[in-house]
C-alpha cells in the first residue's frame, strides 16, 4: 500500500485534510498548504486554489485547476487553502447501469453501510449529461464563499468521457467536510474539470475505498487563529455553496 510523509508523520490509508469546509466557508481562503511538498504518484482528491479562484481535482499525483475562462491546467500556485487527499487504491469495483446524483448513494449502500464511514470514490463513465461549476478569478482578498457562488460559470455538457473524483462524508462530520458526496470531474483528455452539480450515465465503473481515519491539519497563521466561525449560519452556507 502506498505511503507518503507529511512533516514527519508516516501516513497510510487515510484521508489527510488541510483546514475545514467550515473555515473555508467562513472566509479562510489564504494558501498555506504546500501541495508540491506532499504529492506522490498515488495521490487522489479534491480542493480549491488560493482565493477560491479554482476547483482542484487531484489524480495520479497531479492537481488540475479549473477556473472560469481559462484552460484546465496543472496548479500554478502551489499553496492552497483547503484540500482533501489520500492514496487511492481501489478496494472494490463494480459496473452499474443508470447512474446519477440521485441514486449514487443507494447504489453504494447495496455494497456496504455507508452512514458512518468516509469513502474515497472514483467513478469512470461516458456521461450523457454533466453539469459542473468553475469559479471566476478574483483579486479581492475579502472574497467570501457567497461571492464565489455569484461569480461562477455553470457548464452543461453532454457525451463526455471522464471520471468523478471525491469523497463520501458522514452527516455527523458536516462542518469538517461536505456531508454526503463531494465530487469533482476530470475529463480523460484533461481539458474539462470542475465541481460536480449533476450527472447521468447509462453505464459506469465504480471504484471505492473505505477510509477509517481522517487527519486534519489546521492553518497556523494569525488570520485563521483570529477568525470567528458562525456555526448557526454554517450549515445552510455549506448546502448553498457545495450542493
Amino acid at each position: 500500500m502506498g505511503l507518503f510523509k507529511w512533516r514527519g508523520y508516516l501516513l497510510m490509508s487515510k484521508i489527510v485534510q488541510f483546514s475545514t469546509i467550515g473555515a473555508l466557508m467562513s472566509g479562510f481562503v489564504d494558501g498555506e498548504f504546500d501541495f508540491d511538498a506532499h504529492k506522490n504518484e498515488k495521490m487522489f482528491g479534491i480542493g480549491c486554489s488560493e482565493g477560491m479562484n479554482g476547483e482542484l481535482t487531484i489524480s495520479n499525483g497531479e492537481a488540475w485547476e479549473a477556473t472560469a475562462g481559462e484552460d484546465v491546467h496543472k496548479i500554478s500556485k502551489k499553496l492552497v487553502p483547503f484540500i482533501q487527499i489520500t492514496n487511492f487504491e481501489s478496494e472494490n469495483s463494480f459496473e452499474c447501469d443508470f447512474l446519477d446524483e440521485e441514486n449514487t448513494a443507494s447504489i453504494l449502500k447495496k455494497k456496504l453501510n455507508i452512514e458512518n464511514v468516509f469513502i474515497a470514490i472514483n467513478i469512470h463513465a461516458i456521461f450523457n449529461e454533466l453539469k459542473i461549476r468553475t469559479p471566476q478569478k478574483s483579486n479581492s482578498k475579502g472574497r467570501t464563499a457567497l461571492d464565489m457562488v455569484n461569480e461562477q460559470d455553470v457548464s452543461s455538457l453532454t457525451n463526455i468521457r471522464g471520471q468523478l473524483i471525491g469523497f463520501w462524508t458522514p452527516e455527523i462530520y458536516g462542518r469538517i467536510s461536505v456531508p454526503g458526496f463531494h465530487l469533482h470531474f476530470l475529463s480523460d483528455d484533461k481539458k474539462t474539470s470542475g465541481h460536480v452539480l449533476q450527472y447521468h450515465a447509462n453505464k459506469a465503473i465504480f471504484h471505492f475505498q473505505v477510509k477509517n481515519t481522517i487527519e486534519i491539519k489546521n492553518p497556523t497563521n494569525k488570520k485563521y487563529m483570529d477568525m470567528s466561525i458562525n456555526v448557526d449560519l454554517l450549515d445552510s452556507l455549506i448546502s448553498k455553496v457545495e450542493k
